[in-house]
């Protein structure tokens, strides 16, 4: 039975993609989120944390480890991407902590049970978007610090 040149072009395409580094949406790469980025916005509404308290953040390692801090507790866990812009939280693990404060310990909450769901992803002018059918959780690059729990 002869082979088809349609089938040999299809296999040396798709092998040429499996070479390619992973995009996740147009305009970044996987790379671009391997940072730490600060919670600042849930919903368009401005998160204010008074000092001394941590702002809720999140470190995207080189294998896609997450570790952050979420306004109480801490938090760890491996993010999935999918080719068509979708981002989430896998095995999210945190501490339990006792979150006293009202407004953090909505801000926890709606950060841990989004991040856990499948968000859109948008990383735009240093700014990432994640978009669940719920929230939008709007952070900027900074420096975040997990705080250390108490023995």
């Amino acid at each position: 039975m002869p082979t088809k040149p349609w089938l040999w072009t299809g296999i040396l395409f798709a092998a040429a993609l499996l070479g390619c580094e992973e995009k996740v949406t147009a305009g970044f790469a996987v790379k671009d989120l391997q940072d730490s980025w600060v919670l600042v916005k849930i919903d368009g509404k401005d998160i204010t944390i008074t000092e001394p308290r941590t702002p809720p953040g999140m470190q995207i390692g080189t294998d896609l480890k997450v570790a952050g801090f979420s306004g109480c507790n801490r938090f760890f866990g491996q993010v999935e991407l999918t080719p068509k812009s979708k981002f989430r939280i896998t095995a999210m693990g945190t501490t339990k902590m006792a979150c006293i404060q009202n407004e953090l310990a909505t801000i926890e909450s709606t950060m841990t049970k989004s991040l856990q769901k499948w968000n859109s992803i948008a990383l735009e002018n240093n700014l990432l978007t994640l978009t669940s059918e719920q929230h939008i959780l709007t952070f900027t690059p900074g420096e975040i610090s997990v705080p250390e729990t108490p023995q």
